[in-house]
């Protein structure tokens, strides 16, 4: 949209560049730059128009961009071409992701490298590296504590590293996704360090307060992440002699986006990592980016204007780059993410769809679809340039964030169905196989989440610990099931690394005096390799799960329909125990239909035809057809169907 202001101030400002011989002749990058600077003088002065720096801090901005675009390297040049061309690249059926820690994976990123030809054997082409930038010793969130956003940890290795793997993942047609920490950077940063020292300029980084009087107004709603390990949101610096805000842990001080300073830091190491070859960008905590008292300070409006800004600075600079919301936050709040009006699809490009994740292990908990058929039902619609990140299982824990008003609708009480579900899966409700554990209980509101790996979640170490083979199949099979749905049901699939040779629980977390205190650590396996040479052994657990899933991935690319552009309509199985939905393009449609119990399980010929489908439709995950009984499909424990007209090979 053309904005005469913001077209005068850049007609202006580049000339000036000119004139200081600034300017190289680039005209993909000008025009790009001219395309969506309306919206970036728009955002930035509706986020910092109020002080009287905003021309020298948006000039600021403007030379940050033709810098960028100068440094960035001529093979990632021809890839934003490429994915300018299709813009709706990371909508396709083909993509399947995975997630991991490259220390617990492979030891260091010259091991990673090793590693890429297994993670395509599987058919993995989008890998998610979790955080690897330089963190302190210790204590560090897991890599969410940066001490310095342009270093590898020394640990895994080097930026160096880092490119030649990216380059090796290029060659493979694979993508690589890495995590931006946006909300808070670790106490060791120079900027925090600078800040410790009395340095006023970098104080005004962070939320220092003299006394806690400011942070006790904060207080008064603001809720708490890590609630045992972290009560509070706020920490005195003795040093300093201030407190800081530190929402999630004490040594993670908030970043203050009010300061313009702070954006165009965080935007020029944005710039940075794109330029290094990253594809997808994960936008840690994004909910948290602005603070205002009286508020649970998420979700504030300014946060996404910060997130329109990123995106619209990094579409001039680097179009070929994605984003990822990390937004674990109510379905209504999630789509927001995405954009909304003349933004929508222009704020992050991805989110994860962390419904429904819990609804499907709600699924696994109570035998009934009721709940996931109703929630689903009423998620909001996202922009059609937009996708999520399905999955079952990630390196967090399972937090039961559900509506209280979705749990009520199917006759469930709020407060005793969560109560159900953390006593089903961490082993204590009777007759339960699972072996998971309680996550950050909070006494005061009794709340919890859930920790343990997808494998262990659903009875694997159990029955294999009992060498009881029924129960070891139904894991692999509710296991598959659970994948079938979240690889067919519309967005990028992740598959948890491990969960493709179902790993159970590793708990030598509890011997490790910096992890001891975090579960979570169950869930974040190291890889034996050795063992891993099990999947090419048949009959062991992992050859029975590891070709499972690669059978079921390849399904997936091979089916088009599948596709994030294309619908996804609930169907109604007449069954309470049988979750189904079409997927369909303007040629193909194919019918997913899912057994959550370990029952068999019937649905009538006549919920076929509503799908639009015949009677010799046949499945694509086995390429044969469904078995009939008496005018009714029937079911076998955990099975799921992706029924078709199409033949397969």
């Amino acid at each position: 949209m053309y904005h005469r202001p913001a077209q005068k101030f850049l007609a202006a400002l580049l000339q000036q560049m000119e004139q200081r011989g600034e300017l190289a002749s680039h005209a993909e990058f000008y025009a790009r730059l001219g395309a969506h600077f309306s919206d970036v003088y728009q955002l930035f002065y509706r986020l910092y128009g109020g002080r009287d720096d905003v021309s020298e801090r948006l000039s600021q901005l403007v030379r940050m961009l033709v810098r960028a675009h100068t440094e960035r390297p001529d093979e990632l040049k021809q890839i934003d071409r490429t994915r300018v061309a299709d813009p709706q690249w990371y909508l396709s059926s083909s993509l399947v992701s995975t997630m991991l820690y490259v220390d617990r994976f492979s030891g260091t990123l010259a091991g990673f490298e090793k590693r890429i030809d297994y993670l395509k054997e599987l058919g993995i082409n989008l890998v998610h590296l979790m955080p690897l930038l330089e963190c302190p010793e210790g204590k560090n969130d897991g890599g969410y504590a940066v001490c310095n956003y342009r270093k590898v940890d020394e640990a895994y290795g080097s930026m160096g590293d880092l490119q030649r793997v990216i380059s090796s993942l290029h060659k493979k047609g694979m993508l690589l996704q890495l995590d931006l920490v946006l909300n808070h950077t670790s106490d060791q940063h120079e900027w925090a360090q600078a800040a410790r020292a009395g340095d006023a300029h970098f104080q005004d980084y962070y939320y220092l307060f003299d006394d806690r009087s400011v942070p006790d107004e904060y207080e008064r709603s603001l809720p708490e992440v890590f609630p045992e390990s972290a009560p509070g949101n706020f920490t005195f610096i003795e040093k300093l002699g201030k407190w800081a805000m530190t929402v999630f842990h004490e040594y993670q001080w908030d970043l203050n986006y009010t300061n313009p300073h702070v954006f165009l830091e965080m935007l020029d190491i944005l710039l940075f990592l794109a330029n290094r070859g990253v594809d997808v960008l994960r936008l840690d905590a994004v909910p948290y980016l602005w603070k205002r008292i009286g508020s649970v300070s998420q979700n504030e409006p300014e946060a996404h204007l910060i997130l329109q800004l990123f995106n619209s600075c990094a579409k001039v600079v680097a179009p070929g780059v994605a984003f990822m919301a990390e937004a674990v936050v109510q379905p209504a709040e999630i789509v927001r993410y995405f954009g909304e009006g003349d933004y929508a699809g222009r704020e992050c490009e991805m989110a994860y769809h962390v419904s429904l994740m819990v609804l499907l292990w709600d699924c696994i908990a109570t035998g009934d679809t009721r709940l996931f058929m109703h929630a689903m039902r009423a998620m909001p619609e996202i922009p059609r340039e937009a996708t999520w990140f399905t999955y079952i299982r990630c390196h967090d824990d399972i937090g039961l964030g559900y509506a209280d008003k979705d749990i009520l609708s199917v006759g469930f009480d709020p407060f005793l169905h969560r109560r159900f579900m953390v006593e089903y899966f961490t082993g204590e409700y009777p007759g339960s196989p699972a072996r998971g554990a309680t996550f950050m209980y909070n006494p005061r509101t009794q709340d919890a989440r859930i920790s343990g790996t997808a494998a262990s979640l659903l009875g694997l170490e159990r029955a294999v610990e009992l060498q009881d083979e029924s129960a070891i199949s139904a894991a692999i099979d509710s296991l598959i099931m659970l994948y079938a749905v979240v690889t067919s049901i519309g967005g990028i699939p992740i598959i948890y690394y491990g969960d493709e040779v179902g790993m159970t629980n590793d708990y030598t977390f509890l011997t490790d005096p910096v992890l001891h205190d975090d579960n979570r650590w169950m869930h974040r396996p190291r890889i034996d390799w050795e063992r891993m040479k099990r999947r090419s052994k048949e009959g062991s657990v992992e050859q029975r799960v590891f070709s499972r899933m690669q059978r079921l991935i390849g399904a997936r690319k091979a089916t088009p329909e599948f596709g994030a552009a294309n619908p996804m309509h609930l169907v109604d199985a007449e069954n309470s125990h049988i979750l189904s939905f079409l997927r369909h393009d303007e040629s193909q449609r194919t019918f997913v239909t899912a057994n959550v119990t370990d029952l068999p399980q019937y649905i009538d010929r006549s919920v076929l035809g509503r799908a639009g489908l015949p009677e010799d439709a046949v499945d694509l995950i086995t390429g044969k057809p469904p078995v009939w009984r008496a005018g009714k499909i029937l079911f076998e424990p955990y099975q799921c169907y992706w029924l078709s007209t199409r033949r397969i090979n």
